[in-house]
């Protein structure tokens, strides 16, 4: 998502409180999004840097990280995820790990249909409110599976179907 063009009449500045950069129009005043503070006119200086060294603004919503934890935070929900983790039994991988790589998974579930999110209209305190809805819970764990298809101990990966008769069934 790209920020909005600045006009020609605005001036770079900086959050008070976290740093962060955007622009302001001439006698506008803007609270920061992530910590609450106020942004200010960049001083000389700090434009000077802002300009030269500091990294090209990046084009991504102020809301996306929150978007993402909002996620995690469902479908993790009632110990889900650590359930999930734990059932995979991956080598090498902490939960936070896992945490980083299923997220988009379920991201890209939910924009392809296979998944599905109850979110209320307006923000609840009720937990309940909010929900996963996994429609397709094969191609979750077929998704899932393939992931983390690396760090599966290969003892403990998928095995095909038994067939009667066979001699490791005993």
């Amino acid at each position: 998502m790209t920020a909005p063009t600045p006009s020609h009449s605005a001036r770079r500045a900086i959050c008070d409180g976290c740093g962060a950069r955007g622009w302001l129009e001439p006698g506008e005043t803007r609270q920061c999004s992530e910590c609450g503070a106020p942004y200010r006119h960049m001083a000389l200086l700090e434009g000077f840097i802002d300009r030269w060294f500091a990294p090209l603004p990046q084009h991504v919503s102020e809301f996306y990280p929150r978007h993402l934890k909002l996620i995690e935070l469902m479908w993790t929900a009632e110990g889900r995820g650590r359930e999930m983790y734990e059932a995979l039994g991956l080598d090498r991988v902490s939960y936070a790990q896992f945490l980083s790589r299923a997220t988009p998974l379920v991201v890209r579930g939910l924009e392809e249909g296979w998944i599905q999110a109850q979110i209320p209209a307006a923000p609840s305190p009720d937990p309940a409110a909010y929900q996963i809805h996994f429609l397709d819970a094969d191609r979750w764990a077929e998704e899932l599976t393939e992931a983390f298809s690396a760090n599966i101990p290969f003892d403990e990966r998928l095995r095909p179907p038994a067939v009667e008769g066979d001699p490791d069934l005993t």
